[in-house]
């Protein structure tokens, strides 16, 4: 058995190293020999401050290791030699680390699965631990080809983020909690997604062992993220690790990054061309329901730990969360979805004999789905990276049809939930999808008006600054600036601090009837803003003002928007340049 196993992991390695010459995501190569080369010369801070890096701070130490590992072959100097597109070298050091990863997560699974006494206490069943099963479920991962395409090809880093989850996740299992906090907390400072994880984790180790436990694992959680951050602290630039787990929040706003997912279909396959801002429901906008969609998911799948806090439901658990939120929620990546395919293997001992009749089939399906999906999104960008087959039957029908096959998986999951928890549940999470549909309509249903700043731009653009939202414009530059809005010294509370020249456009999906605002330059202007309001419907010019100064007081307008599906309020330097035009827009309300 060990010798098979031994066999089947120097397949996988030889698999990898005919895969690791393949040129990838050449993007994301590029950036990994960007970033790790600004780490190894300048260290990890520099890098978070004066590189273009989006991901989480524990990732510049990968990156780091990447240039060193780089360095020992090969001079990172050498512009020539290091920046080629098929630079082996470099291919071979940046995904070395997943596929170290990779590794690793068989051992896991294969050592898991082998010790049998244990899967028994933990409520596995003890007719399914044939004597194959370790060797059969680690096969299965590590030559899956979703686990080869993300690592081996592609040269991301998706299983060096889940090894810290699932090394936890078994040491939970074997009462460690201490430590298995130690080793979790990794996780989500290496890969963001990750931090989806969390609750779950903490709410099973609140019913697996008890409160005490949570405090403790608390504290470690924090000793760990402080000892990751510490280059940070100790030069006083912790602002920045608020800025890196935060960046991606609205860093590609548009309804799926090659994701096949919900907002795939609701997009009709141009997720990457639409904006997540645009109205789908009746005054709600892709992002906010896509985010109500996923709440309401995940809530089932933290009832699930807390009411039946077994391994089955906790590892069942996990996998409903990260699948949900790679279905249901904006600007989800094509790779989210990867940790399904792996942590299946390690809940299947746990299942009732009747999931497991037709487990395998819902695995392949899985498997197809995910690498279908990861595979469209490089052949995408980088066509001569994929498989030429496939990417030849690659389309808008394809896609649509594995986004359709995404919907049927997460229903097809459901039942492994419903088996465990009362139905009652299931309804509850619903009802709470609902609750919040009609939480923000409740203006809008009720009162027949609601604020503009309810609603965000699907276009913003402006000469100078960046869009506040119920502050001036000047808040832009830091906490310390921050200002209410105001005009010659009448405050108000809400409305947009913009600068001209400058344009916002929402989506209001005719809904509305009449819209009306107040408007003026900010207090905060010097004495020679000047500026022109002008309000838009559908590109036509509904309203214009006459020129403005700062010392005028502010002017109120109401426009009717019958049948508008984009409203405009673009606000103009009126002619004689833009230095110091602060400008408000005002309590801008909408009327049903």
């Amino acid at each position: 058995m060990k010798t098979a196993f031994i066999f089947i992991l120097f397949v996988g390695l030889v698999v990898r190293l005919i895969l690791v010459g393949n040129p990838g995501f050449e993007a994301d190569i590029s950036f990994w020999k960007s970033w790790s080369l600004a780490a190894i010369d300048h260290g990890v801070v520099w890098t978070a401050f004066n590189t273009n890096i989006n991901y989480p701070p524990g990732f510049i130490y990968v990156l780091w290791l990447m240039g060193k590992l780089y360095s020992l072959i090969a001079n990172p100097h050498d512009y020539f030699s290091f920046w080629r597109v098929n630079n082996f070298s470099f291919l071979l050091t940046s995904k070395s680390i997943a596929i170290v990863a990779d590794l690793a997560i068989a051992v896991l699974l294969y050592s898991f699965l082998k010790q049998k006494n244990k899967l028994i206490s933990l409520g596995a069943d003890n007719h399914f631990l044939n004597r194959n099963l370790p060797l059969v479920a680690s096969a299965i991962f590590f030559l899956n080809p979703t686990v080869l395409l993300d690592s081996a090809v592609w040269g991301q880093v998706e299983s060096l983020g889940l090894l810290f989850t699932l090394a936890a996740i078994i040491l939970l299992f074997y009462r460690r909690p201490l430590l298995a906090t130690a080793i979790f907390a990794i996780g989500p400072l290496v890969k963001l997604q990750n931090i989806i994880f969390i609750p779950i984790f903490f709410i099973f180790v609140l019913r697996f062992f008890d409160l005490k436990t949570v405090f403790k694992s608390l504290g470690i959680f924090t000793a760990v993220f402080l000892a990751i951050i510490l280059p940070f602290i100790i030069q006083g630039k912790t602002d920045q690790i608020l800025f890196l787990m935060t960046v991606n929040s609205d860093y590609f706003p548009w309804m799926s990054l090659n994701a096949h997912n919900l907002w795939w279909i609701v997009s009709k396959a141009a997720g990457m061309t639409t904006i997540d801002k645009m109205t789908v429901l009746g005054i709600m906008n892709a992002k906010k329901v896509g985010l109500y969609l996923f709440s309401s998911s995940y809530l089932l799948a933290c009832l699930l730990t807390f009411l039946k806090p077994t391994a089955r439901n906790f590892l069942l658990s996990l996998t409903f969360a990260i699948f949900s939120f790679f279905l249901l929620s904006t600007q989800s990546h094509e790779r989210y979805s990867y940790p399904v395919v792996v942590l299946l293997l390690f809940l299947y001992p746990f299942l009732e004999q009747k999931f497991k009749k037709f487990f395998w089939l819902i695995y392949a399906l899985f498997t197809v789905n995910v690498f279908f999906n990861i595979h469209a999104g490089l052949v995408v960008n980088y066509p001569f990276s994929g498989l030429s087959f496939l990417t030849a039957v690659t389309n808008n029908f394809t896609t649509l049809l594995n986004s359709w096959l995404s919907l049927l998986l997460y229903v097809m999951m459901l039942p492994f939930i419903a088996s465990q928890i009362s139905l009652f549940y299931l309804f509850s999470a619903a009802a709470f999808f609902v609750a919040l549909i009609v939480f923000n309509h409740a203006g809008y249903l009720f009162k027949g008006k609601i604020s503009l700043t309810s609603f965000k731009p699907i276009i913003i653009s402006q000469g100078y600054g960046s869009l506040e939202i119920n502050r001036s414009v000047n808040s832009s530059s830091g906490w310390k600036k921050w200002n209410r809005l105001s005009t010659d010294y009448f405050y108000y509370r809400k409305g947009f601090g913009t600068h001209a020249n400058s344009n916002l456009v929402f989506d209001l999906n005719r809904k509305f009837r009449s819209f009306s605002t107040d408007f003026g330059i900010d207090t905060e202007a010097p004495t020679q803003a000047s500026v022109v309001f002008q309000i838009h419907g559908d590109g036509n010019l509904l309203f214009e003002s006459q020129k403005m100064g700062r010392f005028d007081f502010p002017q109120h307008t109401k426009v009717n928007v019958t049948g508008i599906k984009f409203l405009g309020l673009t606000v103009t330097d009126a002619g004689d340049g833009i230095n110091g035009d602060h400008a408000d827009w005002f309590n801008p309300v909408l009327y049903k």
